[in-house]
């Protein structure tokens, strides 16, 4: 039987035997011994070494695979296709199908206890990003564990962007732009190899301040003797301020209401805010790219949104191939 991962994937996870085959070295799926005259499959390996004993291959874990096919965007309407290539002590057992995103967040302790035969044991496994997706959060499995995280080229892990502020319908600040939210959250052992991209969740923009216009107008009314006099009069409107950008993410921000509304952000690209206005009124401040806060405000704007963490969590990574990341990496 073999490892439901590559021998690549192997040598990076560690725990195995190898032994030569063909002249190309292996790692060992199970090693047996003969006790009593009857076969058993050992579940750790231990040499001598320098007087010491020395566990040499541990083999009482839970190995799987999980390859994110289809993008999430975190919406909760769709589902994240998966194929989970599990290994328990009678050998391979591969469980496969579509995990329906209720809580809209892929969770890889919950993947391996929802749909596979997990028992929270220690696990080794490799997660392949073959997709765009919102939000991963590898959280901490037993001590011991250990994931290898693909992201396969071209292929993303993004946080989403941060609303734009709203535009002020008076003279008073427009509203602030949210923050963006993280990419990837991570409480276990990690090897990271990134060919793709990360990127925390761009901040909205600020909404503009709004004004009171005043409009002159003249005219004539009766004054004295039946004569026409002229007079001129005011008008007063309220112009809303222009709303804020959405930050860029996966989904992006959505862009703030105002005269004219923010745009949307998008995956790639923030969202601007609406443009100025007449009699003062201002406009919204642009969002974020990726890893970026929103546009700086001024005193006549809503403050801007941070940026989300490209990855919260750093300290548990080891980055092997680091790629394309984008924002904040703090320590978790």
């Amino acid at each position: 039987m073999s490892l439901p991962y590559n021998n690549e994937t192997a040598a990076r996870l560690g725990g195995d035997l190898l032994f030569k085959s063909g002249n190309v070295w292996q790692h060992a799926d199970r090693v047996w011994v003969k006790s009593g005259g009857s076969w058993r499959s050992s579940e750790n390996i231990y040499v001598k070494s320098g007087g010491s004993w020395r566990n040499a291959a541990q083999y009482d874990v839970y190995r799987f695979r999980i390859t994110l096919s289809n993008n999430n965007n975190g919406s909760g309407s769709s589902a994240v296709n998966y194929a989970i290539q599990e290994r328990q002590s009678f050998g391979n057992n591969t469980v496969s199908g579509n995990w329906n995103l209720s809580n809209s967040t892929f969770t890889l302790s919950s993947v391996l206890q929802g749909a596979s035969s997990w028992s929270n044991n220690i696990a080794y496994g490799a997660i392949y990003v073959a997709s765009t997706q919102r939000y991963l959060r590898i959280d901490s499995l037993p001590a011991g564990s250990r994931v290898v995280l693909y992201v396969n080229s071209g292929k993303r892990i993004l946080g989403r962007g941060g609303n734009g502020g709203n535009g002020s319908n008076n003279n008073n600040a427009g509203g602030n732009g949210a923050n963006g939210q993280t990419a990837l959250y991570c409480r276990t052992n990690t090897i990271l190899v990134n060919n793709g991209q990360i990127g925390g969740g761009g901040g909205g923009g600020g909404g503009g301040r709004g004004a009171q216009c005043v409009y002159v107008n003249t005219g004539q009314k009766a004054c004295m003797k039946g004569n026409q006099c002229p007079v001129t009069y005011q008008n007063f409107s309220q112009e809303q301020g222009g709303g804020g950008g959405g930050g860029a993410g996966y989904p992006g921000g959505t862009g703030g209401q105002g005269s004219p509304n923010g745009q949307q952000g998008q995956s790639n690209a923030k969202g601007n805010g609406g443009a100025n206005q007449s009699c003062g009124a201002q406009g919204g401040r642009n969002g974020g790219n990726l890893g970026q806060n929103g546009q700086s405000a001024g005193q006549t704007t809503g403050s801007p949104g941070s940026s989300g963490a490209a990855i919260d969590g750093v300290n548990y990574i080891t980055k092997e191939v680091s790629g394309t990341i984008n924002g904040p990496q703090n320590n978790g």
